[in-house]
Formats: structure tokens, C-alpha cells, sequence
């Protein structure tokens, strides 16, 4: 018998509640025999490259075989499960915290006020008044350790996991800065300042472990009298104080509000992230960003989600490889959506609230394919965050912030807002990772092994219905098979939960909406392989498209054996331009797939993103060439990746 189960939290207004569509359940019966596991993984490269969206989605899923992504084989709650909060926050009460870190298990992401509220109060060292003040900070900082110990929701892992930022006008070093009794004026005083703090704010087992040096800073250079050269110089300064007094602290930068690096074919790239990575990169232990579909920096709604911020993603991991043999981690400190008003005080909407769900959910879908590259990624969906109530002038009662988790009505009192769907999907999944493999890139799949149970979540990023077909689940002796579905196309978000007697063959996903099928079974599943994904760059990139010239890429060192291979095309051109080459991989032609992830790009003069083109394992060498050629002039390659997804028995 089925059961339907809702989420309708404390929430002020009624809603109605959409009833659940029956689906055809298969039985768990026959006796169909395991796909060979040659032919599980080869089938990657086996399916048409794209000729237009495939009619039925085909998911092939093997629960006995580990995936490794870059030697990363468990999911992270810590790594994605996130909220741009801090064991600090002190506008949310004990309950509030209880209920995102015991209720919902979600982990403290981000504190963008403390260190600049400490750098307000600091005095300047007498002998050295460009400096801070060391005994003032070490005594403040053991005041705020003991405070800190006291509240309710703080454990050291929950600050250890938290990253800290700053806002770059106070924190510019410049002469006649008198943002605090120190400055800073200097470079090196603006670092010994975030040393000490750094050092004498926690102790060795409680202190956060990642410190980006400004919060997006170049957007703002010339309201602080900036220049990016300088932004370098300082996130440089600080990093090397930093690691002198606190070598556990990764540092990072330069925290980009503005990731449009194809514009003015590729010159934003080249004078920001690469002059960035160029002048500091050495000194940095990852590259930070923020990714938002939305409302743009001149109101323009445009995407990113799917192929736009995979291709964002593989160009600076593709530099960073040529510019120090290794591609550095990355964090994305803020994504989601930002919706028309931005940060402003809004009449509340739950429309708007299922479309920042929507693009959030759709991004870590991707995000969680880079488990080796994203040691952090934070939605930015804040608490109660009174602070924002007096960011664009007084707020008008009843109006709120559309990033907050709690909103402020008429009276004075708090509801929750919608946007907690999105942590009520996620609450509970845990997990290895297992094999996987979606026909369309816009079905975004996961599958995860918790003991006894299994986890298998879907997202349709697409605007249209995917009907999509489970294969590799049938042989599961279920004990029990839950569906959790949400819901991002109506006036309201909507989760619900429903009791399955099996697990469906077939299933139908409305636009935007995620489905997580939690099955349940005797016993924990043996693994019996497992497939190695490995990332291999391009001894060269960004290269000008001439028409009929060719393109030419190398990779060396290239893993070889039984699997699958995928070469990962990121292209910049203005959108009346061809994005159709013809390919040579080692001398065979290919096909370009005209499928990619995400939309179409519009809203855009020029379309950047990340093109999977399948390439047979049997094709694979140590050493391979790739050649490009082009109809028409115009952009540029950004970057080619080969992606080797090889088979390899378990070891015993």
C-alpha cells in the first residue's frame, strides 16, 4: 500500500499541496542477469553524441561498482551540504541552529563579518602604528574563544569547517585608510593584522580552515581605490604571514563576483583570473568563486548553470595545471540564483523562492561531479540575517531579504520561508559514490551507497519533461523504497515523500524538479570494481578559431585500459558563430554533440560552455592528438580536457 507524506513546515499561508502522480511500478522478479562490466561503462561512449534531445533519458546505474573521482569516493555533507553562516551567527537563536545542524544536518559555511568587525576594534602597536596592536588581539581573541565555547551550537569541528572572508574597501591597505585606529596603510601590516588573528582567535583545533584574504574584491577596486595589481600584492602579503603563524589555514582568492571570462573574447579572463593567478597564484592554496544564474551586474537574466560553469571550472583548472603542474582546488563561497531587487527588501514571493531552489539544486547536481576540485561549496542562503534589513535604507515592514531562511513580518515575529525545501531534500543522504552514468546531460544523476541503503538522485535542469528510464536497480532485493520529490514549476515549491513498492523501471521529471528514491536493503552491498575518473589537460590553451584552420591540442601521460573516455570541450564564441568543428581525436573523426547542459545561453552576446564529446577507450593512447577545425572565424578554445573513466577490478 502507498503512503504520501508532505512537507508543509510552520509556514504563516495555506498551500495546496500537488498530488502525486501514480507511476507504473515494476516488481522486483525475473532473473535478468548483471550487465558485463565491460559493456556497463563502454555504453558512455557508445550513445549517439546528440542529434537533438534524446526522447526517452536512458540512467545506467551499477550499485557494485565504486566511483572514484579523482580519488575521491565518499560525499561530503561538509563539502555541499552547506549554509553562508557561521558558529557566530548571532541573530539566530539556539533553536534556529539546532534545527540546520540537528534537524537538517547542514554544516556552517561562511563568516563574512567577524574578522572585519575585529579589525574595527584593534589598536594600532605604539612603537608601529601601522601595525596592529598583537597583545590587544590576543586578548580579545581569548575573550572570543571563551564566549564562543559557551554557545549551544558550537563544536570545533563545526568552526573548523568554516571558511572566513572580508570585505575589500575597509581592508585595502592604502595611506589614509582610517577604517581602524591601524589602517591598514600598509601591506604588511593588513597581514600581520589577519596572522594574529588567525592565530590567537581559536585554537589549533578549532580554527577554520579556510580564509579567503577579500570578498570579491576587483568588482570593487574603484570605489576602494583599488587596483587589481594591488588586490594581488595584499592576497600574496597575507597568505605568506598566514601560513608563518598558522600553517594549517588554506588561503585563497580572489573570490570572483563576476566569472563573464569569455567577454571581449577572453580579455576579462586575461586581465582578472589570469593576471590574478599569474601574480598570487603561487602563493594560493585554492581559487575561489561565486556562480549565480540570474539578475546580472547590468540586469540582464542569464544562466550558468550546466555547460556555462563547467566551462568556468575547466579553464582555470587547465591554467592552474600549465602554471604550476598541478590544478589547484577550488571553492565557490556563493551560487544560487539572484533574482530580480538582488539584495534589496522584497514583498515575499514563494515563485521566486522555487526559482532560486531550482538553479541552487541544479548547480550542486554539477558541482557534486567535482568532489576532487570542490573542497567547498556554499549556496548563499542566510539565516535570519537582521543586517540586511538596513543594507538599501529602512525596510518596509513585512518586506524581506530573498536570501533568508527565516523572513521578519509586520509584527516583529519570524517565519520560515521556502527556500527550506532545499535542505529538506538533501536532509538525511549520505554515501559512497557508485557508478552512474546519465544519456542527457541535462538529467543530472547521482547514485550513493549508505550501508543498507541506497540513494539515487535525479534533477531535470531542463525546461521541458524528461522521461527517464532506470537500468541497473531491477536485481535490488528492496526492504523498503522511498520517493522524495520537489517540485520547482509552480507558484510554490513543493516536497513530498511517497512509500513505493518497487523500484520504477520508468519515471517522468516535471522542469526543474529532483527526485531522490531512498532504498533500503538487507544487507550492505559488496563491491566488486570500480571506475577511476582522472582528469587529463592539455599541454596547451585558448586558442583562436580561424575558419577551416586547425586547432590542435596534445595530451600526455593519458591512463590506458578498459573504460570510457570523454573530452571536455569549453568553447567562447559570439552566438551567431558555428559551435559544430569537425573533430579528429588521434586521427578519427568524431561528431559534436549539439546537447550540452543547461540552456541555450540566452540573455548572452557570446556562448561559453563545456561540450562532453565520447571517445571509445579502445582509442586511447599515453599520447593523443586532438584537431579542431572550425567553419568560420571567430572566440576562441578555451580549453581541452580528456576525461578517462577507467575500469579497474576491485583489489581484495
Amino acid at each position: 500500500m502507498k503512503h504520501t507524506r508532505s512537507f508543509d513546515t510552520d509556514l504563516s499561508r495555506g498551500r495546496l499541496l500537488r498530488l502525486c502522480t501514480l507511476i507504473a511500478c515494476l516488481f522486483l522478479a525475473g532473473c535478468a542477469s548483471r550487465q558485463p562490466p565491460d559493456s556497463l561503462i563502454t555504453a558512455e561512449t557508445m550513445a549517439a553524441p546528440g542529434s537533438g534531445v534524446p526522447a526517452l533519458v536512458n540512467i545506467t546505474l551499477d550499485p557494485q561498482t565504486v566511483r572514484s573521482i579523482g580519488g575521491v569516493t565518499e560525499f561530503s555533507r561538509d563539502q555541499f551540504i552547506t549554509v553562508h553562516e557561521g558558529v557566530g551567527s548571532n541573530d539566530m537563536s539556539a533553536a534556529d541552529h539546532d534545527l540546520l545542524l540537528e534537524g537538517l544536518d547542514i554544516r556552517y559555511g561562511r563568516n563574512g563579518g567577524l574578522r572585519t568587525w575585529v579589525r574595527s576594534q584593534t589598536k594600532a602597536d605604539p612603537e608601529r602604528p601601522d601595525f596592529p596592536d598583537v597583545a590587544h588581539i590576543r586578548g580579545m581573541g581569548k575573550a572570543a574563544r571563551a564566549k564562543r565555547a559557551a554557545l549551544p551550537q558550537y563544536a570545533p569541528s563545526r568552526a573548523r569547517e568554516t571558511i572566513l572572508c572580508a570585505h575589500p574597501e575597509q581592508f585595502y591597505a592604502k595611506p589614509g585608510n582610517e577604517s581602524s585606529p591601524f589602517g591598514p596603510t600598509t601591506m604588511e601590516g593588513a597581514a600581520e593584522f589577519t596572522g594574529q588573528f588567525m592565530k590567537h582567535f581559536w585554537g589549533d583545533h578549532e580554527r577554520p580552515r579556510y580564509l579567503e584574504v577579500f570578498n570579491e574584491p576587483f568588482v570593487h577596486r574603484k570605489r576602494a581605490g583599488a587596483t587589481i595589481e594591488g588586490y594581488c600584492r595584499q592576497h600574496v602579503a597575507v597568505a605568506r604571514r598566514v601560513k608563518e603563524l598558522t600553517p594549517d589555514v588554506l588561503v585563497g582568492g580572489y573570490t570572483a563576483a563576476w566569472v563573464e571570462l569569455e567577454s571581449r573574447n577572453f580579455a576579462h579572463w586575461d586581465g582578472w583570473q589570469r593576471t590574478f593567478m599569474d601574480l598570487a597564484g603561487a602563493d594560493m592554496d585554492f581559487f575561489s568563486f561565486h556562480i549565480y544564474d540570474g539578475i546580472n551586474v547590468v540586469g540582464e537574466a542569464r544562466n550558468r548553470t550546466g555547460s556555462n560553469s563547467e566551462a568556468i571550472i575547466d579553464i582555470i583548472d587547465q591554467y592552474s595545471w600549465l602554471s604550476y603542474g598541478v590544478a589547484k582546488p577550488l571553492v565557490i563561497s556563493e551560487y544560487g540564483l539572484i533574482p530580480e531587487g538582488n539584495m534589496g527588501n522584497l514583498a515575499y514571493s514563494p515563485k521566486r523562492s522555487a526559482a532560486m531552489i531550482r538553479s541552487t539544486n541544479a548547480q550542486l547536481l554539477t558541482f557534486m561531479d567535482h568532489p576532487d576540485r570542490l573542497i567547498k561549496t556554499i549556496p548563499f542562503f542566510l539565516g535570519k540575517a537582521l543586517w540586511t534589513y538596513g543594507l538599501k535604507g529602512e525596510a518596509k515592514p513585512g518586506h524581506a531579504n530573498p536570501f533568508l531562511l527565516w523572513r521578519r513580518l509586520e509584527d516583529g515575529s519570524f517565519v520560515q520561508t521556502d527556500l527550506f525545501r532545499f535542505y529538506e531534500f538533501w536532509k538525511g543522504v549520505e554515501g559512497h559514490w557508485r557508478y552512474s552514468r546519465s544519456s542527457d546531460p541535462d538529467v543530472r544523476c547521482h547514485l550513493l551507497a549508505d550501508g543498507k541503503r541506497i540513494n539515487l538522485i535525479m534533477m531535470n535542469i531542463d525546461p521541458d519533461v524528461r522521461h527517464v528510464e532506470l537500468n541497473g536497480l531491477r536485481n535490488l532485493k528492496a526492504t523498503s523504497i522511498v520517493r522524495r520529490s520537489m517540485r520547482t514549476d509552480g507558484e510554490v515549491p513543493t516536497l513530498e515523500e511517497t512509500d513505493l513498492v518497487a523500484i520504477p523501471g520508468q519515471i517522468e521529471l516535471a522542469p526543474g524538479e529532483s527526485v531522490l528514491f531512498m532504498i533500503d536493503v538487507k544487507r550492505p552491498i559488496r563491491t566488486s570494481q570500480k571506475v577511476e575518473e582522472t582528469r587529463c589537460y592539455a599541454t596547451s590553451y585558448l586558442k583562436a578559431i580561424e575558419a577551416d584552420q586547425p586547432i590542435c591540442f596534445d595530451f600526455t601521460d593519458v591512463p590506458t585500459g578498459k573504460g570510457a573516455a570523454i573530452l571536455r570541450l569549453s568553447i567562447g564564441r559570439e552566438k551567431d558563430r558555428s559551435l559544430q568543428p569537425t573533430i579528429a581525436f588521434n586521427g578519427k573523426p568524431y561528431p559534436m554533440p549539439t546537447n550540452w547542459a543547461g540552456d541555450a545561453q540566452e540573455g548572452r552576446k557570446t556562448f561559453f560552455g563545456m561540450i562532453e564529446v565520447p571517445i571509445p577507450m579502445s582509442e586511447i593512447r599515453a599520447r593523443n592528438s586532438l584537431t579542431l577545425t572550425f567553419p568560420d572565424s571567430g572566440g576562441k578554445v578555451a580549453c581541452a580536457i580528456l576525461q578517462v573513466n577507467e575500469l579497474k577490478p576491485k583489489r581484495r
